[in-house]
């Protein structure tokens, strides 16, 4: 129970911040435009803990990955429908980016990858895939790239916190490698 309280809390937090500083930072011209950024970037965040966790057994007991998992792909799916209101849920515009934006095309694959993950993310599923429950939940290993190409793609000029997510994948990756090559 501990475990879950830790994960919400910290699922929950950039959402309270987020809120808050719509709320109440008047630097804030576009507050649409600032949460589709916003949930954005958790989202990847998140992501990023999702393979992080099981590298350090004492943070293995805080957190819960399947809350980590599930709430990268609610951001994301946030992230998502805030950027179709902002196109006035217009299919016009939605298909015109769809066709011409490539970081656009990025971001819906990378949101259909998630899928697959969140639908077979129950014990049931889990259980009766058996094997192949594995293969499935390896997306995240394309989820998270396809991710990194959508902001990439996006950036006009402050890099920083890109080279830091990729950064960040990169080591876990090495760290994973590391481990699976020692046991």
């Amino acid at each position: 129970m501990y475990q879950i309280i830790v994960t919400y809390t910290f699922v929950i937090t950039p959402l309270i911040f987020i809120i808050f500083n719509i709320l109440f930072n008047s630097a804030i011209i576009n507050p649409f435009s600032y949460l589709i950024i916003s949930t954005g970037y958790i989202s990847m965040s998140l992501l990023i803990m999702v393979l992080f966790i099981p590298l350090f057994k004492p943070i293995k007991n805080f957190f819960d990955r399947k809350i980590f998992g599930l709430s990268a792909f609610n951001y994301t799916l946030v992230h998502l429908l805030l950027y179709i209101i902002d196109n006035n849920i217009s299919l016009k515009y939605l298909y015109a980016d769809l066709s011409s934006l490539l970081y656009i095309q990025v971001g819906y694959i990378a949101f259909l990858l998630f899928l697959p993950l969140v639908f077979t993310s129950t014990i049931k599923a889990k259980l009766a895939l058996k094997n192949n429950w594995f293969k499935i939940h390896r997306l995240i290993y394309i989820i998270i790239p396809l991710s990194f190409i959508h902001y990439y793609l996006i950036i006009k000029a402050d890099y920083l916190l890109f080279f830091i997510y990729l950064i960040m994948f990169i080591l876990i990756l090495i760290l994973k490698k590391r481990i699976i090559s020692n046991e």
